[in-house]
């Protein structure tokens, strides 16, 4: 008896090098209206991160106008030009300006700064400060630190536990434009350093080498 051998079975199929695809094959290039979609989709998302990036610079909170400092907490009212002729602050100011502190008037374009303030001891023993050493004003054209011309304090330089005091602090710098960075109390108390916003009264100051 012969046996039959088993003949390997040859596949029907194309030529590798027919140069027609196999069935179920995808050529490497994507369809214009996709390579379109993922264009807007990028440009989309980058749009959106410097949205967001606006909206985090805008929403940084200003500085405030009172502030703590090593036992002493420090406020202050709305600040204006002071007309050298008048020897007062403003209209609206509030306070008069004792003759003590006229003298030597601002040089050049500058004009004198009066900043009201109020110090409070917030501690259970007695504070000490030292205006001229420890406040000076930043910012605006003059960029800073600008120093204390004088103050309305006299010579008290310490507060008893729960004691407040009321003054004035006056600087001699240039009166800032729109575009100069605001005006800033910086406040440098036992090695500590902050910065207090200046509330600034509207309209523009008067010439302060003009008078009547």
């Amino acid at each position: 008896m012969r046996l039959i051998q088993d003949r390997p079975v040859r596949s029907v199929g194309r030529h590798p090098h027919s140069g027609r695809p196999r069935p179920g094959r995808r050529s490497g290039r994507r369809p214009a209206g996709q390579l379109l979609v993922i264009a807007l989709a990028l440009a989309a998302v980058v749009a959106g991160s410097m949205v967001l990036a606006d909206r985090l610079r805008d929403s940084t909170p200003p500085l405030a106008s009172q502030v703590t400092l090593h036992g002493l907490q420090a406020t202050l009212a709305t600040a204006g030009w002071v007309p050298m002729d008048a020897h007062t602050m403003d209209q609206g100011g509030g306070f008069q300006m004792p003759a003590q502190m006229m003298p030597g008037a601002p040089e050049g374009d500058q004009m004198r700064l009066g900043v009201p303030i109020t110090l409070l001891n917030t501690d259970r023993s007695e504070q000490r400060f030292n205006l001229a050493e420890e406040f000076t004003v930043v910012g605006g054209t003059d960029g800073g630190p600008v120093a204390l011309h004088s103050d309305t304090f006299g010579l008290l330089r310490r507060l008893a536990p729960g004691s407040a005091v009321n003054g004035v602090l006056y600087f001699d710098l240039v009166v800032p434009s729109p575009t100069d960075p605001p005006l800033v109390l910086r406040w440098v108390r036992d090695a500590d350093t902050v910065e207090i916003a200046i509330p600034m009264a509207g309209g523009t100051p008067a010439d302060p080498h003009q008078h009547d």
